[in-house]
């Protein structure tokens, strides 16, 4: 993965209009938010683009219109913490007025001499998944036992634990069996498994709340009912297949699996300031659709409340 600086962008969006799009794949067809394949220059200005080499550039419209913003500040989080969290970027197509959000492909570099593929994890659980347009059943210990197969319980176990506690901290929703899996690469005529990076995080940070309930959701009592009513994709175990509550499913990890409360306190341990920065820079962007100073607020309340129940579900 290439090593991209922790802060990246200027405060002008990258304009992808004149940008090629995919041979291959001008449309992907992973997912139910409208994105394109695109190519990136040979030559580029911004230092934290790879050139020749393919990204994502997803959209989202009308009250989903701010997960392209979850999407670039989870990563922007995700780098603060030392997570292998794919580097996003805010993008407009001046062409069409869309703003967007610009994803690195997180395999297939330019020169690689065993380049990698993406077996998702739905693509190995053809058997278990009932109801496959939703990924369901979808458990933590059957996760555990597929990473257990694959690349060793000690992989699995310090993947899953930094997952979810990172999910658990943006308030992620759709970690469904699409959006984890396995980087394979074939070497010495063997295929050697990874875990994939922990990618698409935008429906995550609250994107779904209106602008104007922003200054309500932030007091302390409608802040906690809003953390209690979130659910994760997984449930613990098939035997009760329902999304489950956030710290509910980590304190059920953090109980069963040695060594995994130290992945979630590797997760919390950041300066609050470093999330105002962030979100500060993000509302400095002139796009159609914006990060407002109100968003940045919410967004910073939202995670100092979530690290506070991590924090609490450790000291338990």
């Amino acid at each position: 993965m290439a090593n991209t600086p922790c802060k990246p962008q200027a405060d002008n969006p990258i304009d992808v209009s004149q940008w090629a799009q995919h041979e291959d794949f001008p449309v992907f067809p992973i997912g139910s938010k409208p994105k394109r394949m695109l190519v990136s220059p040979e030559v580029t200005q911004e230092p934290f683009l790879i050139p020749n080499h393919a990204y994502l550039f997803k959209t989202a419209v009308g009250w989903q219109a701010q997960q392209v913003w979850s999407e670039v500040v989870s990563y922007r989080i995700g780098k603060v913490l030392g997570l292998d969290v794919p580097p996003a970027f805010i993008a407009i197509d001046s062409s069409t007025g869309e703003t967007g959000v610009l994803v690195e492909f997180f395999y297939g570099y330019p020169g690689e001499q065993s380049p990698a593929r993406l077996v998702h994890a739905a693509d190995l659980m053809t058997r278990v998944l009932a109801d496959k347009k939703r990924g369901r059943p979808h458990a933590v210990r059957l996760n555990m036992h597929l990473c257990k197969l694959i690349v060793g319980e000690a992989v699995g176990v310090a993947w899953w634990s930094t997952a979810l506690a990172f999910d658990a901290l943006i308030g992620n929703t759709d970690r469904h069996p699409e959006n984890w899996g396995f980087l394979v690469r074939r070497q010495h005529a063997k295929n050697n498994f990874a875990m994939a990076p922990i990618f698409d995080n935008g429906t995550s940070l609250g994107y779904e709340m209106p602008e104007a309930k922003l200054a309500q959701i932030i007091e302390p009592a409608r802040l906690s009912h809003y953390l209690n009513k979130g659910t994760h994709h997984c449930c613990w175990d098939v035997s009760n297949d329902c999304p489950t509550p956030h710290f509910d499913l980590l304190q059920k990890v953090v109980g069963t699996y040695e060594g995994s409360g130290a992945f979630v306190e590797n997760v919390i341990r950041f300066k609050i300031g470093q999330i105002e920065e962030i979100v500060a820079e993000c509302t400095r962007f002139d796009v159609a659709t914006p990060f407002t100073n109100q968003r940045a607020d919410f967004v910073t309340a939202l995670i100092e409340a979530r690290r506070s129940r991590l924090e609490a579900l450790l000291d338990g």
